[in-house]
């Protein structure tokens, strides 16, 4: 498998071997990439895209990830288990990133504000990425973590809240309870899973498919579009689904 990223692929027993794409290791290499269209068909989620490829019809739309018990015994020392709810926040998308794809920062502060001190909060972060726009109780930041690593830690969390993004696809490949926000960029018919909370803004021009937002917008109003309070509720809805069955209600 080709890919821009190898290491997603790591200890799945369904594939041979990983190359960064562009190292064109074999002709018999699948090249896991879907921007040689774009858009892609906004009737057509990703994955079934990506599976046509390979000559698979019909596939579920589901992803799957793979951490080793390496990886998941460095995760525990990172962040030791605990009785606080953990929520997983992603604020910026780094990767590809477009403008219209960003929500607002003033938004994303207004949402931590209001997420109770009883939960505690984590961000993974690139070193060049904007600084977490407040500060909170039981809050934490990891910067410059590897992947692998990542997800690992995540697996550990109780909830996943965040815009679309690769961080949001592993969340749900591990079967993390997610809300996530899609701006004006992409629909989640093309890029969402059913099982998550998919947040659209209400807007005639969404998606516009451009990185920079379409001329109506210019990505100033559809990445304000969906409210913080919105957000925290559907946060709070699925913390409690998922924490139900073996925890009191906190907040």
């Amino acid at each position: 498998v080709e890919s821009h990223w190898p290491q997603l692929f790591y200890n799945n027993k369904d594939i041979a071997a990983t190359f960064p794409i562009g190292n064109e290791p074999s002709p018999d290499a699948i090249h896991v990439d879907y921007h040689d269209r774009w858009p892609p068909p906004e009737d057509k989620h990703v994955l079934t895209t990506l599976c046509e490829r390979f000559g698979i019809e019909d596939p579920e739309l589901r992803t799957y990830y793979y951490p080793t018990p390496e990886e998941r015994a460095k995760a525990r020392l990172i962040r030791p288990p605990s009785t606080r709810p953990l929520l997983v926040v992603h604020p910026f998308s780094g990767f590809f990133a477009a403008r219209s794809k960003q929500w607002d920062f003033r938004q994303w502060k207004r949402f931590l504000e209001a997420i109770p001190p009883e939960i505690e909060t984590l961000r993974f972060s690139d070193v060049e990425d904007p600084a977490t726009p407040t500060d909170r109780p039981n809050h934490r930041e990891i910067v410059g973590m590897d992947l692998r690593l990542i997800a690992a830690i995540l697996q550990s969390a109780d909830a996943f809240t965040g815009q679309e993004s690769g961080l949001a696809h592993v969340a749900t490949a591990l079967g993390i309870p997610s809300v996530v926000l899609f701006t004006g960029f992409v629909p989640p018919a093309v890029f969402g899973y059913e099982q998550n909370i998919n947040l659209v803004p209400d807007l005639p021009y969404s998606p516009c498919w451009n990185k920079d937002g379409c001329p109506p917008c210019k990505a100033e109003i559809c990445t304000r579009a969906i409210q913080s309070e919105t957000v925290c509720e559907k946060s709070l809805e699925v913390l409690e689904r998922s924490l139900s069955r073996s925890r009191n209600r906190l907040w």
